[in-house]
């Protein structure tokens, strides 16, 4: 399990300082990079300390805040992987196909240059396959845990 501790003085440091339906952008990068360093499958706990005591309708506004926060992220990066896999895989194609037509073009040349362009496109597309997207999951799986994290007061 990894404990995230979060203390603040007032519940006006939760918010973004132009949103006060946004969590603060510090706050949410602090909680994601607390889970640096480990496993993504570990559950999330979240300990919330205050100066302030909080009601109870202010408790359930933070524990929204902070999930709303990391479902809307978590989405914006399914919406990103969708399409960097369309570009990907189009790319991939591009590739396959100018690497098809040079050995039907006879310039020394162009054959040369269409066969370089070829396999970059096929290569660049297979190292984000194998090396981004391990990245940008984990990034996900993160955001995920997060938004399902539990989150108690002391």
């Amino acid at each position: 399990m990894i404990q995230i501790n979060i203390y603040f003085n007032s519940i006006k440091d939760l918010y973004h300082p132009f949103n006060k339906s946004t969590l603060n952008p510090t706050l949410a990068s602090f909680i994601y990079e607390e889970c640096f360093g480990k496993s993504v499958k570990n559950d999330i706990q979240i300990c919330v300390s205050s100066k302030e005591i909080l009601t109870e309708i202010e408790k359930e506004t933070i524990i929204n805040l902070i999930h709303n926060n990391f479902k809307n992220e978590l989405k914006e990066e399914k919406i990103k992987n969708n399409l960097t896999s369309l570009f990907r895989t189009t790319l991939f194609l591009i590739g396959i196909i100018i690497l098809f037509f040079v050995y039907l073009i006879k310039a020394q040349i162009l054959h040369e240059f269409l066969l370089i362009i070829g396999w970059l496109a096929v290569w660049e597309s297979v190292y984000d396959f194998l090396f981004v997207e391990t990245k940008e999951k984990t990034k996900r799986k993160r955001y995920q845990k997060i938004s399902e994290s539990k989150i108690i007061f002391n």
